[in-house]
């Protein structure tokens, strides 16, 4: 009798156990597609504004190396972004219209954006190595923060048509961070 009334505690305890867990991962999924949301929408606005450097870049003398790998990063983001809006109406849960920090980080965004274009703009900024490191350097810590933010996203994300897209991201964007870090040391670091 004291078997049958411990089993049917344990069958009681592990019903319980499972009546919770089934509803908690509800709400950790919503939670998990808001902050999935909110990495989206960081990554869709970083890719779809980076290619407007593009006029900045093309008027400024650069040695063909860098030119070749800055057009490279260019066009890589053009085609992310493109990527991002494709997926976006065939994956609903990916959303990347959210907005993707509070005003206030906003605001210091477009601050720091306003500083580097007066750096790099034609004629009025930066000139030769300066230049050239200034925009690598640029270039080098937004593939950094971004890699870095698909790499927690891919821990994130139950879809595996959406998983198999960040894992791809961060590969590309590892690789050109790679590329940016490798131009940098060799040519505007002294070791």
């Amino acid at each position: 009798m004291t078997r049958s009334i411990t089993s049917a505690l344990l069958l009681s305890l592990v019903a319980c156990s499972h009546l919770t867990a089934a509803s908690k991962p509800a709400t950790d999924r919503n939670a998990s597609r808001a902050q999935l949301s909110i990495g989206y929408s960081l990554l869709y606005q970083e890719a779809d504004g980076i290619p407007k450097l593009k006029w900045l870049l093309m008027f400024k003398d650069k040695p063909e190396e860098m030119a070749r790998l800055t057009n490279d990063l260019i066009g890589y983001y053009q085609q992310l972004a493109e990527t991002m809006q494709r997926l976006s109406k065939q994956y609903p849960a990916m959303r990347i219209d959210v907005s993707p920090m509070s005003e206030i980080e906003s605001e210091e965004r477009k601050a720091i954006g306003t500083d580097m274009a007066k750096d790099l703009a034609p004629v009025i900024g930066k000139t030769g190595i300066e230049f050239e490191r200034e925009a690598l350097l640029m270039f080098y810590n937004a593939l950094n923060e971004q890699r870095h933010l698909v790499g927690v996203m891919v821990g994130l994300e139950p879809d595996p048509g959406l998983k198999q897209f960040l894992e791809s991201t961060k590969a590309q964007l590892d690789a050109r961070y790679a590329k940016v870090g490798a131009l940098l040391h060799r040519r505007y670091f002294t070791q």
